[in-house]
C-alpha cells in the first residue's frame, strides 16, 4: 500500500485497522502521503507511552527536531521525507508540533477539568493529523477555514472516542483522560476505572460522554462544506468508524474494561462503505 517499509506501516496502519480502511479510501497519488502522516503520529505517541521518561523525553526531542528540519528540507525519517517531497508549502508541516505538545501532556499525566479541556487537547493530539491530512487531499487553496475547523473536529473526536474505548488501560498506565468534573459529578475516581467490570457511575460517565461525542460527530459531518466533501473522503470513513466503534460501545453498556472493544470484520468494512456515502 505504501511506499515506506512494511514493518513501519503496520505499526501505524496495521491491516484492517480503522486508519487502514481510511487509507484504502484515499486517492492513490495522496495515499503515501496521508501514510506518512498515520507513521509520524504513531511514532510520536510511542515515544510518549515509553516506561523510561528520560528515554520517552529523547525520543520526543528528536521528533521536535525531526519536523524542524522537514520544514526545512533536511528530513531523516523514512516518512518525513515523503512529506519533504511533495510539492506544497512545507512550513505547514510546522503545526506537527501540535503532535508533539500533546505528547508531552501525556508524559506528564496531566488531567482536563471539562470537557471543553479535553477537546482542546484532542485537537492537538488528533485533530492536527486530519488538519494535515485534507490540506494533502484537498486542491491548493480549495480548503477554506470552515473546512479546517472540520477536518480538526474530526480527528479531534477519533482521539476522543480512543479515549472511551481505551478508558481502562490509560486508567492502568497512569493516565486520566475523562473530564474530572464528568467523574464528581457522577462519584468516579481514577481507582475505578480499573476496574475489570465497570460500575454503574463510571459506566454512566462513558455514556454521557458518548452521546456528546456522537452528536458532535453528526454536527461536524454536516458541517464540511459540499464542496470539500469528495475530499475529504478518507476522513469521512476514519471519522465514520470510531462513530461507528462509539455506538458499539454503547450496545454493550460501556463494558469496556474486561477486553478492547472493535468492530468486527463484517461490520468494519460496512462501516466505513456508509461513511464514505456521506462524503458527495
Amino acid at each position: 500500500m505504501s511506499a515506506l517499509d512494511d514493518s513501519i506501516v503496520n505499526r501505524a496502519a496495521p491491516p484492517g485497522s480503522m486508519r487502514y480502511f481510511a487509507l484504502l479510501y484515499t486517492p492513490p497519488a495522496q495515499r503515501d502521503a496521508a501514510t506518512a502522516l498515520f507513521v509520524i503520529d504513531a511514532e510520536i505517541r510511542e515515544s510518549a507511552q515509553s516506561a523510561n521518561h528520560d528515554v520517552a523525553h529523547t525520543r520526543l526531542q528528536w521528533w521536535r527536531q525531526e519536523i524542524d528540519r522537514l520544514v526545512n528540507a533536511n528530513a531523516q525519517h523514512p516518512a518525513t521525507r515523503i512529506l519533504s517531497g511533495l510539492d506544497i508549502d512545507r512550513r505547514q508541516f510546522a503545526r506537527l508540533h501540535e503532535l508533539i505538545a500533546a505528547a508531552d501532556m501525556d508524559l506528564a499525566r496531566m488531567t482536563y477539568l471539562n470537557e471543553k479541556e479535553l477537546r482542546a487537547y484532542c485537537a492537538r493530539s488528533g485533530g492536527a493529523i486530519t488538519d494535515l491530512l485534507a490540506a494533502l487531499l484537498a486542491p491548493a487553496g480549495a480548503i477554506d477555514d470552515a473546512g479546517r475547523a472540520a477536518a480538526n473536529r474530526l480527528g479531534a473526536l477519533v482521539r476522543a472516542t480512543e479515549i472511551v474505548r481505551d478508558v481502562r488501560q490509560d486508567a492502568y498506565d497512569g493516565r486520566l483522560y475523562l473530564p474530572l468534573d464528568l467523574l464528581e459529578r457522577h462519584g468516579v475516581t481514577h481507582e475505578d476505572l480499573r476496574a475489570k467490570t465497570l460500575s454503574a457511575p463510571a459506566r454512566s460517565v462513558l455514556g454521557d460522554l458518548t452521546q456528546s461525542l456522537r452528536t458532535q460527530f453528526d454536527a461536524t459531518f454536516a458541517s464540511v462544506p459540499a464542496g470539500l466533501r469528495a475530499y475529504f473522503r478518507p476522513l469521512y470513513v476514519l471519522a465514520g468508524l470510531h462513530d461507528a466503534l462509539l455506538a458499539r460501545v454503547a450496545r454493550l453498556d460501556f463494558q469496556v474494561g474486561a477486553e478492547r472493544v472493535e468492530l468486527g470484520p463484517i461490520r468494519k468494512p460496512w462501516a466505513a462503505w456508509r461513511a464514505a456515502r456521506k462524503a458527495t
